[in-house]
């Protein structure tokens, strides 16, 4: 019998940090899918409540994943932790002339940048959150890869993921695509912290994890409100015309008036 992983459990006195420890060292203890056959297909441009649920069928399944999957199990288990900002970081590099691509969960907490996800090698998946830049987080991968005699070519940087589970939004994966080739080193760290500006402003406005409820209410409620509001409001429109023809017509009927509003 193969021991099954249990999916972490946490008080609410428990820091986030820890919380985070736990996480990685669940997605750890499933181990990396070296079969060369993907156990779960993971579409990007599905609804985020989609992915969910698939993250729900691998805590069941327990079965090796690859770092798409430990990213959309990264996801699911911290999207209690409301005080965490997650994003997708994608890696491009180039070693022995082939590529190569890679995804982990970056994770923002209390203004420290970290990253959770598996990878065959240590250094590329999880990051405490203990970098004080975007920046910073990203140069320590880029020397991580360095030291594995891969270069790093491109980093695609998505949005915030929202804390909703039953959100129908699509995750933003590619927000931000930096080439290496064409940008200087201080071009590549200004784009870095444009990019981790932009995040922050868009969850000050609003429309970031802190308020997913109202996204979810505004994309999804309101056209059904919308199409049921009308058939609403043109029945109470006959009611109001009727109503107020009425006592034009009272002045010949004056008896039946009262009998008319009450109908």
């Amino acid at each position: 019998q193969i021991p099954i992983p249990s999916v972490p459990a946490f008080q609410p006195s428990t820091p986030i940090p820890e919380r985070l420890e736990a996480v990685q060292r669940y997605i750890r203890e499933l181990q990396y899918n070296h079969t060369g056959t993907q156990f779960f297909e993971i579409k990007k441009s599905r609804p985020l409540t989609g992915l969910m649920d698939l993250a729900k069928e691998m805590t069941k399944e327990a079965l090796p994943i690859k770092c798409l999957e430990a990213v959309i199990l990264g996801i699911y288990l911290t999207n209690n932790m409301t005080t965490l900002d997650r994003f997708p970081i994608s890696f491009k590099t180039h070693f022995s002339g082939n590529y190569f691509r890679h995804i982990v969960l970056g994770v923002n907490f209390g203004g420290r940048y970290g990253a959770l996800g598996i990878s065959r090698r240590e250094e590329l998946m999880y990051k405490a959150p203990i970098f004080r830049t975007l920046s910073e987080l990203i140069f320590d991968f880029e020397e991580a890869y360095r030291r594995c005699w891969h270069t790093l070519k491109k980093v695609k940087l998505g949005h915030c993921v929202s804390h909703d589970p039953h959100s129908v939004e699509q995750i933003e994966w590619k927000h931000s695509i930096l080439d290496l080739d064409k940008l200087s080193r201080e071009d590549f760290r200004k784009e870095l912290e444009r990019h981790a500006r932009d995040m922050r402003l868009k969850i000050g406005k609003g429309t970031g994890p802190p308020s997913p409820t109202k996204d979810r209410k505004k994309d999804v409620s309101s056209p059904q409100r919308g199409q049921a509001s009308p058939h609403r409001r043109n029945s109470r429109g006959d009611r109001r015309p009727s109503g107020e023809k009425k006592p034009a017509d009272s002045k010949a009927m004056p008896d039946l008036n009262g009998y008319q509003i009450r109908v």
